[in-house]
């Protein structure tokens, strides 16, 4: 069973963070020293917020839900679906409103009630291909 309290801080991630692009959330939600570990290095909260702009300017009336919650000690995992329109500037993909689906999992690590540290694998690649950014059928899907 999922503890309310990683619970709670999943969905305001999703719902605050994402949805609504609060910013001061991740000062709540998050330790002084959180750290964001991607394929491009780890990140501060400075780096995550300076993508939530990003994200916003790109991306509007975005939908999430959580699939899959699992926790084990200090870690929930969480595996999501999320719905998304594009509005444009993304490596100069042209902006048609076009709805776009996002699945990923974030594993996030606690320390004293708040986020210490997340990882975070996505299909960004996907919703390239969705936009038109990748050529259609050059490769076999399985």
């Amino acid at each position: 069973m999922v503890s309310t309290e990683k619970k709670v801080i999943a969905e305001r991630w999703f719902n605050e963070y994402f949805t609504k692009g609060n910013l001061d959330v991740l000062d709540e939600l998050t330790t002084q020293d959180f750290i964001y570990h991607s394929r491009n290095g780890d990140n501060s909260k400075v780096k995550m917020k300076e993508f939530m702009k990003w994200y916003r300017a790109v991306f509007h009336d975005d939908e999430w839900v959580l699939e899959d919650l699992i926790e084990q000690g200090n870690k929930l995992v969480v595996r999501y679906t999320g719905w998304m329109t594009y509005k444009g500037g993304w490596f100069n993909i042209p902006s048609e409103n076009q709805r776009v689906k996002e699945t990923g999992i974030m594993i996030f690590i606690f320390h004293e009630g708040k986020v210490k540290e997340l990882w975070c694998e996505n299909s960004d690649a996907a919703i390239l291909y969705e936009l038109g950014a990748l050529t259609k059928n050059a490769h076999t899907v399985f």
